[in-house]
C-alpha cells in the first residue's frame, strides 16, 4: 500500500466522490481515503501521511497536489489548483490531474457541478447525488471505483440504484417537513434530536422558498451540535464567515461547523449568540422542533 499513490477526498457529497473517481482514473492502482473536513483538521494520522492528491478538503500538510474551491481552506500543497469561484472542486481536480479532454472525466465533473450548485437537471446527477447520500464508507469507495471505470454509466448498475433508493426516501421526508416550516428572511431551526433527514437539503429548500438566511442545528455525536448554514444566492449573507467563526468552513451560500459542549445546550446557545451578534440583531427568533416533531417558536 505504501508504494501506491494515496488520494484523500471529501466524504460528504458527490463532489468529493467525483474527485476520488478522477484520482482513480489518473492512478488506477491508487488508494482512495475519504474523510470530512473535521477529520482532516483533527487527525494526526491524516496529517502525517504524504498524499499524492487531496480533493475538496482542507490541506492536511504533506500534499503534492490539491484541488479545492472552499474559500475557508488555506493552501499548503506543492501544487495548488484552487479557485473559490469554481462551481465544484472537481472542476479544479480535472485540471490538477491532467484529465481535461477526457470525456469520461468531463461527464463526471459536469454531474459534480450540478450537485454542488444545487442545480440538478440531469437524471445521472440526481442518481449519483442520491447514491452518495445513501452510501456508507465502503460503498462510497466502490462508487468512486465504478465511476472511474464506467463513468456516469455507473448509474445503470444495480448497486448504484439500490444506494440511491435509500436516499430518495430521506429526500421525500425532508420535502414534507420543509412544507410545514414558515419562511421569513431568516429561518433558524433547532432540532432536539437527529430525525434522519437531509439537513443540507432542508436548508436548500427553505432558501428556494425565499429565506435569505438559514441555520439548522442538529445534535450529532457525543455532546456535539452540527450547524448547517445556508444563504440564498444573491443575498447579502455569508455562510462561510459565520461557520469559520465556529471553527468550520464552506462557501458563501452553504457552510457548516461542529461545536461540542457539556451539556449540549451550551453548544446550541454559543452558536445562536454568535449568529445574533454577527448579524447585529436585538433578538434572534428560531423554531424549536422537539423529539415528537412538534414545532415551537422561541427567541434569544
Amino acid at each position: 500500500m505504501l508504494k501506491k499513490e494515496l488520494g484523500l477526498a471529501d466524504i460528504g457529497d458527490f463532489d468529493g466522490i467525483a474527485c476520488a473517481a478522477l484520482f482513480k482514473i489518473k492512478y488506477p492502482r491508487g488508494v482512495v481515503v475519504f474523510a470530512s473536513p473535521r477529520d482532516v483538521n483533527n487527525s494526526i494520522l491524516i496529517r502525517s501521511v504524504r498524499w499524492v492528491f487531496v480533493g475538496d478538503l482542507p490541506c492536511p500538510g504533506k500534499v503534492k497536489i490539491r484541488a479545492d474551491h472552499h474559500e475557508t481552506n488555506k493552501p499548503c500543497a506543492q501544487m495548488e489548483f484552487y479557485s473559490p469561484d469554481a462551481p465544484a472542486a472537481a472542476v479544479m481536480a480535472i485540471k490538477a490531474l491532467g484529465l481535461t479532454g477526457n470525456l469520461k472525466a468531463e461527464k463526471i465533473v459536469a454531474c459534480a457541478v450540478e450537485t454542488d450548485t444545487a442545480n440538478i437537471k440531469s437524471e445521472e446527477a440526481r442518481i449519483l447525488n442520491a447514491a452518495t447520500k445513501g452510501a456508507n464508507y465502503r460503498e462510497k469507495i466502490k462508487l468512486a471505483e465504478l465511476l472511474a471505470t464506467k463513468g456516469i454509466q455507473a448509474v445503470n448498475e444495480e448497486f448504484v440504484a439500490e444506494l440511491a433508493s435509500k436516499y430518495f426516501d430521506v429526500e421525500h421526508r425532508t420535502e414534507m417537513l420543509a412544507e410545514k416550516i414558515p419562511v421569513s428572511e431568516r429561518v433558524v431551526i433547532v432540532f432536539e434530536k437527529n430525525i434522519g433527514i437531509s439537513y443540507r437539503y432542508l436548508s436548500i429548500l427553505l432558501n428556494r422558498r425565499g429565506a435569505d438566511f438559514t441555520l439548522i442545528l442538529v445534535p450529532k455525536g457525543f455532546f456535539g451540535i452540527r450547524a448547517y448554514f445556508g444563504a440564498r444566492p444573491g443575498s447579502s449573507y455569508n455562510s462561510a464567515f459565520l461557520a469559520k467563526a465556529l471553527g468550520g468552513g464552506g462557501h458563501q451560500y452553504a457552510a457548516g461547523a461542529y461545536v461540542k459542549a457539556v451539556p449540549r445546550s451550551k453548544a446550541i446557545f454559543k452558536i445562536l449568540r454568535l449568529v445574533k451578534s454577527e448579524l447585529g440583531l436585538d433578538m434572534l427568533s428560531y423554531i424549536y422542533i422537539d423529539k415528537d416533531g412538534e414545532h415551537e417558536s422561541r427567541s434569544l
